[in-house]
């Protein structure tokens, strides 16, 4: 690929360059003529730490369709290719994973920067064909059906013959037919606004095909065991949008780690304690020495086994996810987890070696009181007591999502959530620390979570666009 000549487009490539540079190569990824960009509209941190961006790329490269990756940062202009550092004006049809609803901004300037119209019919037959998949699609497919040419809606694993088939096809009309045959396929374009969803066993474990020193799960392998959640958190749809829960066979997964024994490794699932062969699965760990890290894990349900081997591996914190600030806040959060519990759990982590211990809470219900403010304070007290050397709280406001119990809320405004903050730091022990979420962005994503078809274009255009 010819390198660019201009100041600006060489840095950028130079960057895209270094980073696939420290990315080691698992599996090759069958080489076929490049066609589809599969964009991941964040940063690289944050998609290397996503499977999907490596999974997608490996399916339909398997079936024969050239894919090249794509991240996102906000100075990038050109967008260049991880694996050939090829322009994304190069590719005909653009895949996007929509992880996150914030990330809408990032599709949108993608879009606005390559000369595409945001509104899918201004656009032109030499216009990329835009496909949207993603989580964000399973609670709310019409945000993006004026932006995207299709909306896929589920899991690719169920359809990837029907889908790799379509984008092989030649033509941007004759790939368009092909996709209106998939029932996972939604178009407001193309005027199919129905869609089925389908959820994808495990049966074939999904695995990184690279491991880099710039993801969150640090040059480890990541590897999924479970798809969806059995819990019911009222603030969460990960639990409403992604049931049946499905796991992937211990067997299965023992058989990934064997062809990969000189890798650590990421174990991906909406908790690990949830899985339910994880005995079994950590005697083979522990037996074979392999290091890992989980995406999470309940607190209530952890043992001394897993604990040991995630202190064993790189582990300083013991991550935590209360959630709500005190038991009647959390019973109200339907979290389904109890304070003795919570306790325990993290009794027997600092017992194996934690010193260190974070904690993720939600407020902004309107039924907090003062007792639950104390509550907590008195609970920090008692890690402090335990033995806990440094405690962090992470505070988020309540951002009620569609097709939740909690999508009929309101956000709590910016002046209380901050009185709440000031409130929060003013009465926590002094050396304990505290960071909390931003509350503009915790509004934008409520915000977006809403739109439905024109009004995404219009909020893109309000709040977005540079004036």
């Amino acid at each position: 690929m010819r390198r660019p000549r201009d100041k600006e487009s060489f840095k950028e490539f130079d960057y895209v360059s270094k980073i696939h540079r420290h990315e080691k190569l698992i599996t090759q990824i069958p080489g076929n003529l490049p066609k589809v960009a599969l964009i991941f509209p964040n940063n690289y941190k944050v998609a290397s730490s996503s499977l999907a961006w490596s999974w997608i790329q490996q399916l339909l490269a398997n079936k024969g369709v050239g894919v090249q990756r794509f991240f996102y940062e906000e100075t990038f202009k050109r967008f260049y290719s991880m694996e050939e550092q090829r322009p994304i004006d190069e590719f005909s049809i653009w895949l996007i994973t929509f992880q996150f609803e914030n990330d809408l901004k990032n599709i949108a300037d993608i879009l606005i920067k390559r000369g595409v119209p945001l509104n899918v019919l201004d656009r032109a037959d030499y216009h990329p064909l835009v496909i949207v998949g993603g989580p964000v699609n399973l609670f709310n497919v019409e945000l993006i059906t004026d932006i995207a040419d299709f909306a896929f809606v589920g899991d690719l694993e169920c359809s990837i013959d029907e889908f790799s088939n379509a984008l092989l096809t030649e033509g941007k009309s004759k790939i368009a037919e092909e996709l209106l045959k998939i029932p996972q396929i939604y178009s407001k374009a193309y005027g199919k606004k129905e869609s089925r969803n389908c959820y994808a066993n495990l049966n074939m474990v999904p695995v990184s095909h690279f491991v880099t020193p710039f993801s969150v799960f640090k040059d480890k392998l990541l590897i999924e065991i479970g798809r969806g959640c059995i819990r019911r958190c009222a603030f969460c749809v990960t639990g409403y949008t992604k049931k049946p829960v499905k796991f992937a066979k211990v067997e299965d997964v023992i058989e990934v780690l064997e062809r990969h024994k000189d890798e650590e490794v990421g174990l991906i699932s909406a908790t690990i304690t949830d899985y339910p062969y994880l005995d079994t699965l950590l005697n083979y760990m522990e037996k074979e020495n392999i290091k890992f890290s989980v995406s999470s894990m309940r607190v209530d349900d952890v043992n001394e086994k897993l604990l040991k081997l995630l202190k064993a591996t790189d582990h300083q914190s013991f991550t935590v996810a209360p959630e709500g600030i005190s038991q009647r806040i959390r019973d109200i959060m339907l979290k389904d987890i109890t304070l003795e519990g919570i306790i325990s759990g993290l009794s027997l982590g600092h017992k194996v070696g934690f010193e260190e211990v974070k904690l993720y809470y939600i407020i902004g219900l309107s039924e907090e009181e003062t007792d639950d403010y104390d509550e907590l304070f008195w609970f920090i007290h008692q890690l402090y007591d335990i033995g806990y050397r440094k405690v962090t709280l992470s505070i988020n406001p309540l951002v009620p999502k569609p097709k939740t119990p909690f999508e009929d809320r309101k956000m709590i405004d910016r002046k209380e959530y901050e009185e709440k903050i000031t409130y929060i730091k003013k009465n926590l022990p002094n050396k304990a620390r505290i960071y909390a979420e931003s509350y503009k962005e915790s509004l934008i994503q409520y915000q977006i979570s809403r739109l439905r078809g024109e009004d995404t274009i219009d909020f893109i255009e309000k709040h977005f666009m540079k004036r």
